[in-house]
């Protein structure tokens, strides 16, 4: 069954359940208060609302995991500014090892030239 079909069968059936309430006019049953046909339109059409939802849920659920997880909500930009000022080398002084001025330095020329 297909995702429109298990729709349609599940309008069918929520219109089965409801149409006793709407329309009680043409469900009078004797005077003992039972009546075969509101009772089985009651039971059909939840029998089909749940085998609607049963099957949409089977055919929609996988499709919906699989467009969230391929969907990205925020569109990460992760290009440099440019920068007009870098701090001058001075700035670096309080830096003790060598490793870590010669990291600091590159990324000032990296960011003076505009790559990251």
């Amino acid at each position: 069954m297909k995702t429109t079909h298990a729709l349609n069968f599940f309008l069918v059936g929520l219109s089965m359940c409801f149409s006793p309430a709407c329309w009680p006019g043409y469900f009078v049953g004797p005077e003992n208060g039972g009546n075969a046909s509101e009772l089985w339109l009651l039971t059909m059409g939840a029998t089909q609302m749940v085998m609607g939802a049963w099957t949409m849920g089977l055919n929609l659920v996988p499709r919906l995991l699989h467009y969230l997880s391929h969907w990205e909500p925020v569109l990460l930009d992760f290009t440099l500014p440019d920068v007009g000022w870098v701090p001058p080398d001075s700035f670096y002084a309080g830096l003790n090892e060598q490793d870590d001025i010669s990291v600091a330095l590159s990324l000032q020329q990296q960011l003076r030239l505009g790559h990251a």
